[in-house]
């Protein structure tokens, strides 16, 4: 028997606008209960809204998988994963096998996260609910995926508040020794799966080094909080005159060094190797200072700064940071030079983004044009019912 939970009177106009989270303060009550997590949501008068896991210690106190009537079984959670990877072998670029493979909410099943990376599965299930749901989803991934190595990465504050182990777990297969390869577009790079950030790289950024890649023929790129270099790898692999790798972390960049040097002979054409690259360990705040002091020019600047905000409260202290960050980004830009300004500061707006950006212009006594706001790649896809899941902004920006 699954857990019962009957939310409060008027507090039910979410879910029936089938968002999947139902917060902790909306539920009334809860009756029974079962080993799976399992759990139906009901309004105050006892209607069926939908069906889902709970996750009792957190403020989201059930995410639903399914609205209105219908089981929660293997069948449908199956049928949700083939999905997801129907629709990445549709949208997905030629020679490219690191990307996200299922996206949570924006894929209906909330709280569980899955990366690929070559022949390596990463997951990561956010939630109880989430964990207590892996003999839904292990198997269809198994199935998909028969030779991959899976690896449930399980540092994650979400998990920690719900009291979950934190240790990382071998699902199936073997797991290479050292950062796994995979590639996007021909250029190769490599996935700190065991301890990189995220599940060991930022695919959602996949789009935006591209974009960086055309634009960079015969120019300079500064790529600032490089972390793996990918920004500047694919500035090489376009052509770029010169690329300044900045990070204040030295494993993050032993991580961009080898993402230059396996592709030094890759032997395709890309010319994302040693020869031209530059990296500096330094705070890039700092660094970014030393730079409009001496008043370097640069053709193209890519600013990737790590979440700033991470809850509502943040928000402002958030804001100033990225306005320095880009405020002294603008002033490096040569005549036409420009700017990739980004956030992935999920309570930081796209339009606070866009104010940020046009006060950091204002004060760097830069003007600027905005020529394109982008996001995260097609991999990553957007419930429409839970505009939540949007949050990396990134924003191309011309010096005039």
């Amino acid at each position: 028997m699954a857990l019962t939970v009957s939310l409060r009177p008027g507090r039910d106009e979410a879910a029936r606008r089938r968002h999947p989270w139902v917060f902790s303060g909306a539920v009334a009550r809860t009756s029974g209960g079962a080993p799976d997590g399992l759990a139906e949501v009901r309004d105050a008068s006892g209607a069926l809204l939908g069906t889902g896991f709970a996750s009792p210690r957190s403020p989201i106190a059930v995410r639903l998988w399914r609205t209105g009537e219908g089981p929660v079984d293997a069948p449908l959670v199956e049928g949700r994963i083939r999905s997801a990877a129907a629709l990445r072998e549709r949208i997905l670029p030629p020679e490219t096998d690191g990307y996200r493979l299922v996206n949570a909410e924006g894929d209906h099943l909330p709280g569980l996260v899955v990366d690929r990376y070559g022949e390596t599965l990463v997951v990561q299930a956010t939630t109880e609910g989430t964990e207590r749901a892996r003999p839904l989803w292990l198997p269809p991934l198994l199935d998909l995926f028969p030779l991959a190595a899976i690896v449930q990465r399980n540092d994650l504050p979400s998990r920690k508040g719900e009291g979950l182990p934190l240790g990382d777990e071998l699902l199936a297969g073997e797991l290479p020794a050292g950062p796994v390869p995979f590639r996007e577009r021909g250029v190769r790079f490599l996935a700190d799966v065991s301890g990189g950030q995220k599940t060991g790289f930022f695919l959602d950024q996949r789009e935006n080094r591209h974009l960086v890649r055309g634009l960079s023929r015969g120019r300079s790129v500064l790529n600032l909080f490089c972390y793996s270099g990918a920004f500047g790898v694919a500035a090489l692999a376009g052509g770029a005159s010169r690329v300044v790798q900045v990070d204040a972390s030295a494993p993050a960049l032993v991580l961009a060094r080898e993402n230059h040097r396996v592709n030094a002979q890759g032997g395709d054409g890309t010319g994302a190797g040693t020869g031209a690259v530059e990296f500096v360990e330094a705070d890039a705040f700092e660094d970014l200072r030393v730079r409009a002091a001496a008043k370097e020019r640069w053709d193209v600047v890519v600013t990737d700064p790590p979440a700033f905000a991470k809850r509502k409260d943040d928000v402002e202290r958030a804001c100033r940071g990225y306005k320095d960050v880009n405020r002294l980004a603008l002033s490096l830009l040569s005549p036409g030079g420009l700017l990739l300004a980004c956030s992935c500061s999920g309570p930081v707006s796209v339009d606070l983004f866009q104010k940020v950006l046009f006060a950091a212009a204002l004060d760097a006594g830069v003007p600027a044009q905005l020529v394109e706001k982008r996001g995260a790649g097609p991999d990553h896809p957007v419930s429409i019912d839970c505009p939540e899941g949007e949050y990396l902004k990134a924003f191309l920006l011309r010096r005039g």
